[in-house]
């Protein structure tokens, strides 16, 4: 909480701009951000809106292609997280972003790595790569002159010159992108319960990555990212990506751990350095964290004909039936996987384990603090019947985690008051803020349940 917002504006409001913390409920315990406002066009053309979209920096004041407040409110959200996560990588990793002119940014929607690197590196060119939003995807919130995004599918870009990028390799490759088209389902998809394969229909048109299994999609995607990123990489380049580890120990599945050994053992073999970062943001409590790879090997790479081995891996993964089978896809990795790399690769994990135990702790005592706090209580009335229990959930524990909710029906006339309790205060913000913006409909009231004890008192 309190992180300064566009233009180093500092939490409140001016406006109809609103700052609230975020950390994917729509607030957040770890201090992470979004921004709302009631007129997102108006907004965007405003000082505060060009200042945000990276006018007088080069950009062109894009007014994004935004369909609903919804859609708006979670690209914010993911923007400032992106943001934020870079400062920190900056802050504990400079020399990784020493000398850039160059830059690739896989999966660069809503813009958030790339406007945090192009303020540090304002002359710097770049390349992003983005899936169009009717497939899935951000929407675009940042614009600048030297960026130029592509917008397509990730996985459907098969060689390295299909990218507008430098023949002689860019200085740094972000990678963060994620399977964003499993969010649109086919009209025909079912699920089929558990087991291998996916309980979601492929999408058709190419969109998602499409694997067999889909919780093998996040693998090839990020095998993906490795083959463009890697393929387009200078020698002593960085590459930053994100991957995710639970930290189970002894109870972590075989398969996962195995092929997480080999993949980071292919990492250590071919850069001089390289660290994992967790964020104390947005990712304290949650199993994602960010490999910063610096001082890239690439005649190496090149002589061991290693981009070939990852496109065969590729579609090995989207092929692939069962978890248990993932090592078996990532075979031509296996010789790197030598016991040393393997106990250098479970240091660095552990690592990660411990800061994920120490930020689920932290948000245990938060959560609990909050559960019977009336800050963290919203009293809304009138609550229409058609309004169910279910569907109050829907709507609201997108902005905020909900740990119950009561429902009264009025015992005159019709419709029901609701209490709506949450995790924390600053998740019943966001959610009334939202009421506000009408996510429930119109003429329903929302309060502070604080407020009404005080009024009735």
């Amino acid at each position: 909480q309190g992180l300064p917002g566009p233009s180093g504006m500092e939490e409140g409001s001016v406006g109809s701009v609103t700052w609230t913390g975020s950390d994917g409920w729509g607030t957040g315990w770890n201090g992470a951000g979004a921004w709302h406002c009631n007129d997102y066009r108006n907004w965007a053309a405003s000082e505060w809106g060009s200042s945000w979209y990276g006018v007088g920096q080069g950009a062109s004041a894009p007014i994004p292609a935004v369909e609903s407040y919804d859609q708006l409110h979670t690209s914010q959200v993911h923007f400032r997280k992106t943001y934020q996560v870079l400062s920190e990588i900056l802050d504990a990793h400079p020399k990784a972003f020493s000398r850039i002119s160059s830059f690739l940014d896989l999966g660069c929607a809503p813009g958030g790595f790339a406007c945090r690197l192009l303020e540090e590196q304002p002359s710097a060119k770049g390349v992003g790569v983005t899936l169009r939003a009717e497939a899935g995807g951000f929407p675009m919130l940042f614009s600048h002159d030297n960026l130029e995004v592509q917008v397509r599918d990730l996985m459907s870009i098969q060689s390295l010159e299909e990218l507008p990028t430098d023949p002689d390799g860019v200085d740094i490759c972000l990678a963060d992108a994620q399977d964003l088209g499993r969010r649109i389902r086919a009209p025909d998809a079912s699920r089929k319960g558990k087991g291998g394969r996916s309980g979601k229909a492929a999408v058709p048109n190419g969109t998602a990555v499409g694997a067999v299994c889909t919780v093998l999609g996040i693998w090839a995607m990020t095998l993906q990212e490795l083959f463009l990123g890697l393929g387009c990489l200078r020698h002593s380049g960085t590459l930053i990506f994100r991957f995710g580890w639970r930290g189970r120990g002894a109870n972590e599945e075989p398969w996962y751990r195995e092929a997480t050994h080999r993949l980071f053992s292919l990492i250590l073999a071919h850069f001089a350095e390289v660290a994992f970062f967790k964020s104390e943001f947005s990712h304290q409590a949650d199993s994602s964290f960010y490999a910063v790879a610096a001082g890239f090997r690439r005649d190496e790479f090149q002589a061991a004909g290693l981009l070939e081995r990852l496109k065969e891996a590729i579609l090995l993964v989207v092929d692939c039936t069962r978890t248990s089978e993932l090592p078996r896809c990532l075979d031509a990795l296996e010789p790197y996987a030598t016991p040393e790399m393997q106990k250098r690769v479970t240091e660095l994990l552990d690592a990660v384990g411990r800061l994920r135990a120490i930020g689920m702790a932290s948000r245990h005592r938060v959560e609990d603090a909050g559960r019977e706090n009336p800050e963290a209580a919203l009293w809304i009335s009138p609550v229409p019947f058609s309004l169910t229990l279910q569907r109050l959930r829907e709507r609201l524990e997108r902005h905020g985690k909900i740990s119950r909710i009561k429902r009264r029906a009025h015992p005159v006339g019709v419709g029901a008051d609701a209490l709506v309790q949450f995790v924390q205060p600053a998740h019943a913000s966001a959610a009334l803020e939202a009421i506000m913006q009408g996510v429930l409909g119109p003429n329903i009231v929302a309060k502070r349940f604080s407020d009404v004890q005080q009024g009735a008192t």
